[in-house]
């Protein structure tokens, strides 16, 4: 089935580059999508679960998906068995097997409004906001946020990275590093500028409450703890 690109199905694939996988043989087609179990269970639910549906679902199967939680493995997500999906993505160049070459789509790459809805669905899967301590002041706390995008597509991160500047901001792509032992090399782009911040929360924005709760904290309070849990600060933005 073809579908002309939108907005909504160009967040669809940033989605799928971050936490989706197509495996096939000639047996069978499987395709998963997920996120953490107690981290993004809401994301999917309230967002993915219904932007998937509406997209891709309804459309081609007439039905909508079927989540599963996994406690054993801490993940919250659904299967697919079926070779009309994996048709489906690869008319826009996603094909099956590891994402290590997987690049943007160049219909997403050269369309402004298609590009920053791509970066929401990728940056809210494999991205992550944090704040560093302020290491100038005499009491430093964590209030100075940093944008991050690590993956092991040296080719990804390039395109996110030429996309980002083309946008008017002023990212920096870190030397990769090693993960855990036997695998493949990190690669990272980094949004540090204040004023970068603030245009990627404006224009591209986080649906992902892992990240958006964090920054809304921060505009509370004006720092934002490292390691607390989404539950922990939705607790304190409930509170007065």
């Amino acid at each position: 089935m073809y579908m002309k690109i939108d907005g909504d199905l160009s967040e669809i694939i940033g989605i799928h580059i971050g936490d989706g996988c197509i495996s096939q043989n000639k047996r069978y087609s499987e395709y998963y999508l997920g996120g953490d179990l107690t981290e993004e269970k809401e994301y999917h639910n309230q967002w993915v679960g219904p932007l998937f549906n509406k997209k891709i679902m309804i459309p081609l199967f007439g039905k909508k998906v079927n989540y599963k939680e996994h406690p054993k493995v801490g993940i919250y997500g659904f299967y697919i068995f079926d070779k009309k999906l994996t048709k489906f993505f690869e008319q826009f160049g996603i094909f099956p097997g590891h994402k290590i070459d997987i690049r943007i789509p160049k219909l997403i790459l050269n369309n402004k409004k298609l590009s920053l809805r791509f970066l929401r669905g990728l940056f809210d899967t494999d991205g992550c906001l944090y704040f560093d301590r302020n290491r100038s002041c005499k009491n430093p706390i964590n209030n100075v946020p940093t944008i991050k995008l690590g993956t092991v597509s040296k080719g990804l991160v390039k395109d996110v990275f030429v996309l980002l500047k083309s946008l008017g901001l002023h990212p920096i792509m870190k030397k990769p590093y090693k993960g855990k032992k036997d695998k493949n090399p990190v690669y990272t782009v980094l949004i540090y500028r204040r004023s970068d911040i603030r245009y990627f929360i404006d224009n591209i924005g986080f649906k992902n409450p892992k990240h958006y709760t964090k920054w809304l904290i921060f505009k509370k309070l004006g720092y934002c703890k490292s390691r607390t849990k989404l539950k922990e600060r939705l607790k304190t933005l409930a509170e007065r």
